[in-house]
């Protein structure tokens, strides 16, 4: 049985089994969106999903990340909660707070630190296995929840998801039908990006992995800053917008419902430009 299949009966026996899976993904058929545009060539949309309040505000500094039991290790997962192997070191997980359709976590069995470079070939297989589905990454200080511990997400394809390059926000895009080519540019990318930032450990960035006519597709989403200053804002000013792959995508995802009532086109482009690292 092919790997999406699998996952597909994973998806039956989960809603079986998990009522809290079932009422999320319930909800998330049923979720408030909106949608903004500029022009003909640009859209972004702009979800209600007060079930991320969680990872939206989850303090990720050193000390809270080490004063927590990590919720992808083994031990702290949920009872009911199981999984299918990857590549004998990963396992796929339903995420039981969806932003998207199909919506998984791919949590490494080992308990090591959110790093790409030595793991993008696992991110290019993952793609090449689920070709119905979009394979993201997020980097340690941009949007990743559990920085301490390695991981992917994926979900199912859609325009906005592969969404390149625009004006509200730089994508470095690498193409080929060559897995060691991809490698080797993302490398060469990767160095660039580590000159911009010599002192950060990994360079910030996030990712989108998909399969399109048999290439292998890598949306790089460089970064300058984890969170726009609208999270650390107070009362009315306040927007609890903390972006990930998902969000520099086109899929902004608002927690609390006066964030997505009161966003505007104006705010969207601010954050992006606060975010997103322009390149040269």
């Amino acid at each position: 049985m092919q790997l999406q299949q699998r996952i597909n009966q994973l998806f039956i026996e989960q809603l079986r089994d998990w009522d809290h899976l079932k009422m999320s993904i319930d909800q998330l058929n049923n979720i408030q969106t909106k949608e903004f545009n500029w022009g003909n060539d640009i859209q972004v949309n702009v979800q209600f999903n007060p079930a991320r309040i969680i990872s939206a505000s989850a303090k990720v500094d050193k000390g809270n990340i080490e004063n927590r039991p990590c919720f992808l290790c083994a031990e702290n997962r949920p009872k009911v909660q199981s999984g299918l192997p990857f590549l004998d070191k990963y396992i796929i997980l339903i995420n039981p707070y969806p932003i998207l359709h199909n919506h998984l976590t791919v949590a490494l069995h080992s308990h090591v630190p959110q790093r790409i470079r030595r793991k993008l070939n696992d991110m290019l297989t993952l793609a090449e296995l689920l070709s119905d589905y979009v394979i993201l990454y997020n980097g340690p200080k941009c949007g990743a929840s559990a920085p301490d511990h390695f991981h992917l997400q994926a979900g199912l394809k859609s325009p906005i998801l592969m969404t390149g390059e625009n004006e509200l926000r730089s994508c470095l895009i690498i193409e080929n039908s060559s897995k060691r080519e991809v490698e080797e540019r993302f490398e060469d990318v990767y160095q660039y990006l580590h000159s911009r930032q010599p002192d950060e450990e990994e360079p910030m960035m996030n990712i989108i992995a998909f399969m399109e006519d048999d290439n292998y597709v890598l949306h790089i989403f460089p970064r300058k800053a984890h969170r726009p200053k609208q999270f650390f804002e107070e009362g009315k000013r306040q927007l609890l917008i903390s972006p990930g792959a998902i969000d520099m995508a086109g899929l902004i995802i608002t927690a609390r419902e006066e964030d997505f009532k009161k966003i505007r086109k104006e705010d969207i482009e601010d954050i992006y430009s606060q975010v997103s690292m322009s390149i040269i």
